[in-house]
């Protein structure tokens, strides 16, 4: 992007040199209600004239585009609103779950059933437990 900037920008300055060095003839500006009247160069007057409109559309771009800026932070702020929402829901249903959940002596690891009870060895030795 940067690139293209350069790609952009640095014939736009060279025409503009190009421009000031041709066009360096005083004129005279006569402000008409005012009554005032200025001596400048020709490129200066021209050159004036484009930045002033360019401020001028950048402030016109700026305010047409408000209506779309307070949209997109309603949007953000409705969507951070439901994400709260989301997570406050999560955290009832789980509360739910765990509530509702058999008790059982067994220690169950989250995601994995609960390991069978101990059984009696044929041999007759005690609780044999598998792993």
């Amino acid at each position: 992007m940067k690139r293209l900037s350069w790609i952009l920008t640095l014939p736009l300055m060279v025409v503009a040199v190009v421009f000031a060095i041709a066009n360096r003839e005083v004129v005279v500006l006569d402000l008409w209600p005012l009554a005032m009247t200025i001596q400048a160069p020709l490129f200066v007057v021209v050159l004036g004239a484009a930045v002033v409109g360019l401020f001028a559309g950048a402030v016109v771009a700026w305010f047409s585009g408000g209506s779309t800026r307070r949209r997109a932070r309603e949007a953000r702020r409705r969507a951070a609103e439901l994400e709260r929402e989301v997570a406050y829901l999560r955290g009832a249903a789980e509360k739910e779950r765990l509530a509702d959940a058999p008790r059982s002596s067994a220690v169950t690891i989250a995601g994995s059933p609960a390991a069978p009870p101990p059984t009696q060895s044929a041999a007759g030795g005690g609780p044999r437990t598998t792993l």
